[in-house]
C-alpha cells in the first residue's frame, strides 16, 4: 500500500515504484511455448488508497515498436501489454485492462465458461476475453530508446472484490511483439491447461485497507437525426423525417459485488448495421449482439447448449423501440453469481413487449458450477405478438481431477401460452449430458441431447432447428508431438466430429455427419486448415425442408474445405478460404471466400472481404402448393397456401398435362378432392458478398470507421418434382409458376467518434442504404427470367435504386 501521489505520464519516476518489486521472468505462449522471452519486461504494481496502479517497462529496440492507432477496444496489431485481475479471487472470471505502445485502451471481462467471446473473432486475445464491458480508467505510454513505458491507474471501484479485511487477487500480465510474432506472459500456463485460464494466474497476498467509493455513473444522451428516403405518393422524389431524442445510462454499484445497470430509451444507431444474407433454409438467420447494454456482463445470462440457448437478446426490440431496460449483477462472497435483467419495448413508450431473465451459478469448489435460469415474456393480443411464455432450466458443470474431467448437464422446459384466438398451447422440454475430458494432448466430449416437438424457446431465446429430435454428438482432438514443435511447423491437431439424430416422436433416422479436421501453424507463422465434412452418407430424412408437410429422404454429401492465413508478423494479412460440395443426386455448392487486411502506417487500417457462393443442380423446396381437382380438370392456388387459407377465387386451372391424376394417385387428400403437398426444384444460385471495413484514427480517442456492404444474390428453380412419398419425388414439368428471384443490397456506416472526455463521446454518424428485392409474379408468363442479369447488370442496378440516407448527431456525458 502506498500514500504517495502517483502521476500517469508514462514516465515511472515516483519513488514508490522504484521501491515496488518487480516481475521480470515472462515467458513465451508463442511461437516457442515455454521459452523465455525474446524482450525483457520489469512490471511493477502499487495498490493506492482509491486506485491500483500498473507500470511497465518493456525493453526493445525502438525500430521496432509498433505503435499503430485504433479505435479504443480494437485490438489492433502493435505492441500491447495487456493485465488481468482476478479481484474477486474466484479463479474464473477477471477484469482484464490493456494498452498498446500508441496508448489505445482496450477493456474486457474474462470469464473461462464463455461460449462465444470477442477472443473468438481476434485468437490473438486470451480466450474468454469480452471486450465489450468497458470501464474508466487512466493510463498513458511513452517511447524511449530502450523500449516502451506504460503505465495504468484503475479506480478500485471499477472492479469487484469482498469485504474481507485480508484479501488475495489473481493477476496475469501478457505482452505482444508483433514483429517477433511472439505473446509472452506471467504466469505461464500451457496450451494444453488452458480450459481454466483464470485459475492459473499468479496470486497477490496481503491485500488490505482497500476503501474505494461507491461507483456510480450517469451517462445522458441527446441526439439529432434526419431520414431522407422515397416518397411513397410520389415515386422518384424525397421525402424527409426529423427526429430528437434524449435518454441515459446509469450505472450504481450496490456494495463492492453488485451492478445496477439502466438505460432509458436507448439508442444505437452508431452500431454496425447486420449484413445482407441469403437464406434460403427453413431456420431464422442468428445475428450477433452488438448494441452495448446488452453486450455488457451478457455471460451470466447465458444457458443452453450447441445451438439452442434461452437468452438471446436480439429478441429485445426486434419489432419495436425499446423504452428501458435494467439489469442487477454482481458475486456473493460464498460464490454465487447472478444476473436480473427486464426489458420493456413498444411505440410511443406504449409498452406491447415485455422480457425478464434471472439466472444465478453457484461456484463449487475451484472449478465446478452448478445454476439455474427463469425467463417471462408477455405481450398482449391487442397490440403485440398474443403470447405469453415462460422458459427455465437448470445446468452444472462438475470438474474432477484438478479440472482434467468434466460431467454437464442440462434440462430445460418451455411454456407458450396464447393470448389470441385461434392457437393452441406449446409446452416441451430438453435435455443434455456431457461427459468431457478438458486437458491434455488429447480432449475432447461425448454428448446426448433431447429436444422434445413442442420445445419453443423463441420468444426470448434461440434455437436453430426445430424441435423433435434426440442427437449422439461427439468429437476429439489431438495435439500433435504434444502440442510442440516439429518438422516446419510450430504446432499442429487433428480433430475428428461425428454427430447422429433420430426424431422425438417417430425415432425416424435424421442421419448423420462425421467431420475431419487439421490446422497446421508453420514456423514462419502461417496458418493452414484442411477438412472432410461426409453428411448422411448412410441416408436420412429431414423434418423440415417441406415446411410443415412431412419428412424428405435428403440427398448424401461430401464436403471438403481449406483455409490458408499468411504470416502475423506483416502489416498486411491474406486469408483465402474454399469449400466444396458434392451431392449424390449431381447437385454442387461452391464457396469461395477471400480476406485481406492492410495496416498502412499507424493511423490507417483497411479489410476487405470478398465471398461467392454457387449452388449447381441443387435439389431444393420450392414451395407448398394446393391443387384441387373440379369435374375432371385441375387447379391449383394462385398463393402457395393451404386449402385452408384459399377461397374458390384463389385459384386458377392449368393444363396438368395429364399427369396429377398419376402422381397424387397415391397421395392422402388434404380435403376431399384437395391436395396440399411439397413441390422441389433443381436450383441454381449465384451470391457476391463484398465487405469493406475501414478506420482512420487521429488520436486515441478520435477516429473515423467506415462499413459498407454490397450484396447481391439471384436464383431459379427449374425441373419441379412433387414429393408424393419420403423416398419418391414425381417429375411434374407441368408445373405452372416460377421461383426465380434476384437480390440487390448496398448498405454503409460512417462513424466519427470522440471520446472529449473519459467515458464521454461525441458521434456522428452517416448510415445509407440501397435494396430490392425482385421476385417474378408465380404465375406470370415464363420469359425475361430474372437470373439472367449478369453481375455487373446486378451491380449496377444498385445505384438505380432509390437511396435512404440517415444523419445523426449523438452526445453523450458521463458523470462519475
Amino acid at each position: 500500500m502506498t500514500d504517495s501521489q502517483i502521476t500517469i505520464d508514462g514516465e515511472l519516476n515516483e519513488a514508490a515504484w522504484l521501491q515496488s518489486p518487480t516481475i521480470t521472468d515472462l515467458v513465451q505462449f508463442e511461437p516457442e511455448e515455454g521459452k523465455p522471452s525474446a524482450r525483457k519486461s520489469e512490471v511493477r504494481i502499487l495498490f493506492g488508497k482509491d486506485d491500483l496502479y500498473i507500470g511497465a517497462v518493456l525493453h526493445d529496440d525502438q525500430a521496432n515498436i509498433e505503435n499503430n492507432l485504433g479505435r479504443r477496444d480494437e485490438y489492433n496489431r502493435a505492441d500491447w501489454f495487456m493485465v488481468s485481475i482476478d479481484s474477486y479471487f474466484n479463479k474464473k472470471t477477471a477484469y482484464t485492462f490493456a494498452i498498446n505502445a500508441a496508448g489505445v485502451q482496450l477493456d474486457g471481462q474474462q470469464d473461462d465458461n464463455k461460449k462465444l467471446s470477442t477472443s473468438d473473432l481476434n485468437p490473438l486475445l486470451p480466450p474468454g476475453l469480452d471486450a465489450s464491458w468497458d470501464a474508466i480508467w487512466f493510463s498513458d505510454v511513452s517511447i524511449t530508446e530502450n523500449g516502451w513505458i506504460a503505465e495504468i491507474k484503475i479506480p478500485y471501484s471499477m472492479l469487484r472484490y469482498s469485504r474481507n479485511e485480508q484479501q488475495t487477487w489473481g493477476i496475469h500480465l501478457r505482452r505482444r511483439i508483433p514483429n517477433l510474432g511472439e505473446i509472452s506472459e506471467w504466469p505461464f500456463i500451457p496450451r494444453n491447461l488452458r480450459t481454466n485460464l483464470v485459475s492459473g494466474y499468479g496470486h497477490i497476498t496481503g491485500i488490505n485497507g482497500i476503501n474505494p467509493r461507491r461507483n456510480i455513473q450517469v451517462k445522458p444522451y441527446v441526439l439529432a437525426g434526419l431520414d431522407l428516403f422515397e416518397n411513397k405518393n410520389i415515386p422518384g422524389q424525397t421525402d424527409y423525417k426529423s427526429k430528437y431524442d434524449a435518454g441515459g445510462d446509469i450505472k450504481i454499484g450496490i456494495g463492492p459485488n453488485a451492478m445496477l445497470d439502466a438505460t432509458i430509451s436507448p439508442d444505437f444507431g452508431q452500431v454496425e448495421a447486420d449484413p445482407a444474407v441469403l437464406n434460403l433454409t427453413a431456420f431464422e438467420t442468428f445475428f450477433a449482439e452488438k448494441r452495448p447494454f446488452f453486450l455488457e456482463g451478457a455471460d451470466i445470462y447465458k444457458f443452453g447448449i450447441g445451438n439452442s440457448r434461452l437468452y438471446y437478446s436480439r429478441r429485445f426490440g426486434a419489432n419495436e423501440p425499446i423504452i428501458a431496460a435494467a439489469k442487477l449483477s454482481g458475486h456473493s462472497e460464498k460464490g454465487l453469481s447472478f444476473g436480473l435483467l427486464g426489458t420493456t419495448a413498444g411505440k410511443n413508450f406504449h409498452p406491447t413487449n415485455n422480457y425478464a431473465v434471472f439466472r444465478a451459478s453457484q461456484r463449487i469448489g475451484s472449478y465446478s458450477s452448478a445454476g439455474g435460469i427463469m425467463t417471462y415474456f408477455y405481450s398482449p393480443a391487442e397490440e403485440g405478438t398474443g403470447w405469453q411464455s415462460m422458459t427455465g432450466g437448470i445446468d452444472w458443470d462438475l470438474r474432477f481431477n484438478n479440472n482434467k474431467y468434466g460431467f454437464e448437464g442440462i434440462a430445460a422446459f418451455s411454456d407458450r401460452n396464447p393470448l389470441a384466438e385461434g392457437r393452441q398451447q406449446q409446452t416441451g422440454a430438453m435435455s443434455g449430458l456431457v461427459l468431457r475430458k478438458r486437458q491434455g494432448i488429447v480432449d475432447g466430449h461425448f454428448t446426448l441431447l433431447m429436444f422434445t416437438d413442442k420445445y419453443n424457446p423463441n420468444d426470448i431465446g434461440w434455437i436453430s432447428y426445430e424441435q423433435n429430435w434426440y442427437q449422439i454428438w461427439s468429437n476429439l482432438n489431438y495435439k500433435l508431438k504434444s502440442g510442440q514443435s516439429f518438422g516446419p511447423f510450430q504446432r499442429g491437431d487433428v480433430s475428428i466430429f461425428y454427430t447422429r439424430r433420430l426424431s422425438f416422436l417417430e425415432l425416424y433416422d435424421m442421419g448423420s455427419n462425421v467431420n475431419l479436421s487439421s490446422s497446421l501453424t508453420t514456423r514462419k507463422f502461417r496458418l493452414i486448415k484442411v477438412g472432410a465434412k461426409f453428411f448422411d452418407m448412410l441416408g436420412g430424412y429431414d423434418l423440415w425442408e417441406t415446411r410443415g408437410l412431412g419428412i424428405w429422404g435428403k440427398p448424401a454429401y461430401v464436403e471438403l474445405s481449406g483455409e490458408f492465413n499468411s504470416d502475423d508478423r506483416k502489416n498486411w494479412k491474406v486469408t483465402p478460404k474454399a469449400s466444396l460440395r458434392k451431392y449424390d443426386n449431381k447437385g454442387s455448392e461452391y464457396i469461395l471466400d477471400f480476406q485481406g487486411i492492410i495496416n498502412t502506417g499507424t493511423r490507417l487500417s483497411f479489410q476487405a472481404n470478398i465471398k461467392g457462393n454457387w449452388e449447381d443442380h441443387k435439389t431444393a423446396w420450392a414451395s407448398n402448393e394446393t391443387f384441387i381437382n373440379e369435374n375432371g380438370s385441375w387447379k391449383i392456388g394462385n398463393l402457395s397456401n393451404s386449402p385452408d387459407n384459399l377461397s374458390g377465387e384463389d385459384y386458377t386451372a392449368i393444363d396438368d398435362k395429364g399427369m396429377l391424376d398419376i402422381i397424387l394417385a397415391e397421395v392422402k387428400e388434404y380435403k376431399p378432392g384437395q391436395y396440399y403437398v411439397p413441390v422441389f426444384g433443381i436450383r441454381d444460385t449465384r451470391s457476391l458478398d463484398f465487405t469493406v471495413r475501414s478506420s482512420l484514427t487521429f488520436t486515441s480517442r478520435f477516429s473515423m470507421q467506415l462499413y459498407s456492404q454490397f450484396f447481391v444474390a439471384k436464383g431459379r428453380y427449374d425441373n419441379f418434382s412433387i414429393l408424393s412419398d419420403p423416398d419418391k419425388m414425381d417429375p411434374f414439368s407441368a408445373y405452372p409458376k416460377r421461383r426465380d428471384f434476384n437480390y440487390k443490397n448496398l448498405q454503409s456506416n460512417f462513424v466519427t467518434r470522440w471520446e472529449y472526455r473519459p467515458g464521454s463521446a461525441i458521434y456522428l454518424v452517416w448510415s445509407h442504404s440501397r435494396n430490392r428485392r425482385d421476385e417474378n409474379n408465380p404465375l406470370a408468363p415464363w420469359g425475361d427470367p430474372l437470373y439472367e442479369q449478369s453481375l455487373g447488370g446486378q451491380l449496377s442496378d444498385i445505384f438505380r435504386i432509390f437511396p435512404k440516407n440517415s444523419f445523426m448527431i449523438k452526445i453523450d456525458y458521463a458523470f462519475h
